[in-house]
């Protein structure tokens, strides 16, 4: 019978409404036959491809950690109704999403499969309410979970951790600071705080990798930050010793920069800590760290130096929307404009980050209730007192002088405590010409790091037609531009190799 009826549909419209003729109708009928092998061929195609991935490889995904091509893999059989009714389909297409930062749509998922008994769902469950700043379900969850460990598992602390997370996370959004957030930009990761329009006040923000021995030998990665204030005469560094990281400071003394010393007021134990940045009052001190209990990840602090003691104080962590269950760090100040920096992974690609451009105030407001969308900045536009916006200010940061110092002085590290200070001191021809090469690359890198800027500000307030134009050309100019860092890496390493009389490079 619906047989007959998928015929009818398809013969209707051929069958002539009178005298049609043999030839007529034997066409008809081959359109006929030929559109519905078509669908039927479509159809069995369709049921393949659903089918194509199994349950044991899209399970095998989830245990090797590979969450991107289990999410995948999931969304292809939870297509079938014999998949979407099952337990542990659901709690494992859930934790997928999670690990892979699409909170909200796991949760109806993991809620599924933690009232079908699949009692590992309800961690997944607590940890996409805390990063969706529903403190109240994602403590609820966790102790579900809590509850259905073995008095010796290793899970217990790791639970009771996170849990201490969201109980600092529930406070944090009933104390939420009423800053004025001026702008936002994603960038990549690698040299992001070359984003930061520091203005000539407040110092600069310097690659370890580029600061010669005496600091490159102390980080763990050549994308380690080194703070140096306006006079070019001190320096801030993380460094680790016995598993045991330490904020350092190094002066310049007779041109040439101190052994770094550890600043033992400062002291986070076994905690991680990092990107240090010091104000042009040299009192006022911020650094992140993922110090316990917090919010969770990094979190940016804040300390001040006692001229009493010549010490610092004992650091507090700042509060909402600065820190967050993600990675919060690189506080920066620029005196000359009252305005702050921070970076954020908050809904980013992993190897993007955030960088969130905010008014300085000397009185810090705060905002009334309970406020989950000011806390994880949904809309910079709702912080915005000015409802006119901020793009002259913006715009004057832009084309402000940056790290002015009396006399510029032109450093190219060579190696290992060897910094030319002119061109002129190349002994090797090839080796200036390479770095002449370098000067031209670095160039293009920053017009296209100009153009980037430029079009995320216009993708940010671009109507959806517009933003769909825009995507193509910022991926390209994303591309370009990691291009250029990489084509500039091997320049450089070309006349520094050059130079000391390397082995010839192609």
């Amino acid at each position: 019978m619906q047989f007959m009826r998928i015929i009818c549909t398809f013969v209707v419209p051929y069958v002539p409404l009178g005298g049609s003729s043999i030839v007529h109708f034997v066409s008809s009928t081959i359109i006929i036959i030929v559109r519905f092998l078509v669908i039927l061929l479509s159809s069995m195609l369709y049921c393949l491809s659903a089918s194509a991935v199994t349950l044991q490889e899209a399970k095998a995904y989830v245990v090797n950690g590979q969450y991107p091509q289990a999410v995948t893999a999931f969304r292809s059989l939870m297509s079938l109704p014999k998949y979407q009714k099952n337990a542990e389909c659901n709690k494992l297409f859930g934790q997928s999403l999670c690990m892979t930062g699409a909170y909200s749509e796991a949760v109806p998922y993991l809620e599924f499969a933690s009232q079908k008994a699949q009692k590992g769902a309800w961690w997944y469950l607590g940890l996409c309410h805390q990063h969706l700043y529903d403190f109240d379900n994602a403590i609820q969850a966790l102790e579900k979970y809590r509850a259905s460990l073995p008095k010796n598992s290793t899970w217990l602390d790791r639970t009771d951790s996170i849990i201490a997370e969201c109980q600092v996370g529930l406070k944090g959004v009933s104390h939420v600071q009423d800053v004025v957030i001026i702008d936002s930009l994603i960038v990549p990761k690698s040299l992001f705080f070359t984003h930061y329009l520091l203005g000539a006040e407040s110092g600069r923000l310097l690659n370890a990798a580029n600061c010669g021995a005496k600091f490159s030998s102390r980080v763990d990665s050549a994308e380690t930050i080194v703070f140096e204030n306006q006079a070019a005469d001190y320096r801030l560094l993380v460094s680790r010793k016995d598993s045991l990281y330490g904020l350092y400071e190094s002066h310049l003394f007779a041109d040439e920069w101190e052994e770094p010393r550890r600043i033992s007021s400062i002291n986070v134990g076994q905690r991680h800590l990092c990107y240090p940045f010091l104000r042009s009052d040299s009192e006022t001190l911020y650094f992140a760290c993922d110090s316990t209990p917090g919010f969770g990840g990094l979190d940016i602090y804040k300390t001040h130096y006692s001229t009493d003691t010549e010490s610092y104080y004992t650091p507090e962590r700042l509060g909402m929307p600065f820190n967050s269950p993600y990675d919060d760090y690189m506080m920066a100040i620029d005196e000359t404009h009252q305005v702050g920096w921070w970076a954020t992974n908050r809904n980013t690609p992993a190897d993007q980050v955030c960088i969130y451009l905010f008014r300085l105030e000397d009185t810090p407001r705060y905002l009334e209730g309970r406020q989950p969308d000011r806390a994880r900045v949904a809309s910079i536009a709702d912080s915005w007192r000015n409802k006119g916006g901020y793009e002259s200010l913006v715009e004057e940061i832009r084309n402000a002088p940056q790290f002015l110092v009396e006399q510029e002085v032109v450093r190219i590290p060579i190696s290992d405590g060897v910094v030319y200070t002119s061109v002129d001191q190349f002994r090797s021809s090839q080796a200036r010409s390479y770095y002449e090469q370098s000067l031209q690359v670095e160039e293009s890198l920053l017009t296209v790091q100009g153009e980037l800027d430029s079009m995320r500000q216009e993708y940010h307030s671009a109507n959806a037609k517009r933003r769909k134009e825009l995507q193509p050309i910022i991926v390209q100019a994303e591309q370009k531009e990691l291009q250029l860092i990489s084509q500039l890496k091997s320049i450089q390493k070309k006349y520094r190799t050059l130079e000391i009389g390397g082995p010839t490079l192609n």
